[in-house]
């Protein structure tokens, strides 16, 4: 098969995608929207401060956002994992990298109206609370825009790893996903903190996450000091840049694997 690239042909895989997946993503997109709606709606219909409602909206942008929509991510090259849709599949005549860019825009298509849509309800369902709460009662916060960029950047850090682990593993693609990307965080975790509580002179305390300050608490003689390091404002873009490359970087390793195994 060629393996030039050609629009026309890309447009005909597309529909190809959509008529063989569609149903099938439909309703799973429809559940986890499904959800993330029973999990955000109930904070506009009660005016009293309610802390487990708001809760909801947290656990909504781990469990959904974060991780919810990597299980989305992880069935795109479903029509791999069987021997008859394999096989069907290798026969489309489609280059590589139409078959790669098909499946990563129709999953990107739900991806980011997703996530889109929790910051929209967020913002929406709690102001909408605040101004209907009884008089006197404690407003919600809204969640900073600081965390919710940081969880967007993840979220799609995340996809990237899924999407990456769904061609690359052949069984089991979500668990094994799973537990190689949970190794990698805590390695990583474990490494900064490791490193950076070496650099400093035996503190009570010591607090260091990857591309964040550093909180130290020394005691000496019974008095406690607080230390906060921050990071330089310059390294604060290549914070918010990393997941980018990152992300990136997991989907041209898909593409890679997809031309490894001859798809």
């Amino acid at each position: 098969m060629n393996q030039t690239f050609n629009s026309q042909r890309f447009l005909l895989i597309i529909r190809l995608e959509i008529a063989e997946k569609g149903r099938t993503q439909l309703l799973m997109a429809a559940v986890l929207v499904g959800t993330l709606l029973l999990m955000m709606l109930p904070i506009m219909f009660n005016n009293e401060h309610n802390n487990t409602l708001r809760a909801l909206h947290i656990i909504a942008l781990i469990m959904l956002v974060l991780f919810g929509g990597s299980l989305y991510t992880n069935q795109v090259f479903g029509q791999f994992d069987s021997t008859n849709s394999t096989i069907a599949a290798l026969m489309v005549p489609a280059s590589r990298l139409e078959k790669f860019l098909s499946t990563l825009l129709l999953n990107l298509m739900f991806m980011i109206p997703f996530i889109l849509l929790f910051v929209g309800l967020h913002y929406w369902t709690t102001e909408y609370a605040n101004i209907h709460l009884i008089t006197n009662e404690e407003k919600y916060e809204l969640l900073p825009k600081s965390i919710l960029y940081f969880m967007i950047l993840m979220a799609l850090v995340i996809q990237g790893a899924a999407f990456l682990g769904a061609i690359y593993f052949t069984k089991a693609t979500y668990i094994k996903t799973a537990a190689a990307f949970f190794v990698l965080i805590v390695f990583g975790v474990t490494a900064n903190h490791y490193l950076a509580k070496n650099m400093v002179p035996s503190p009570t305390y010591f607090s260091a996450l990857p591309f964040a300050g550093w909180t130290m608490v020394f005691n000496k003689s019974g008095q406690f000091s607080n230390y906060t390091v921050d990071l330089p404002e310059s390294i604060h873009y290549f914070v918010y840049a990393l997941p980018i490359v990152v992300m990136l970087a997991f989907w041209y390793i898909a593409y890679v694997r997809m031309v490894e195994k001859e798809v």
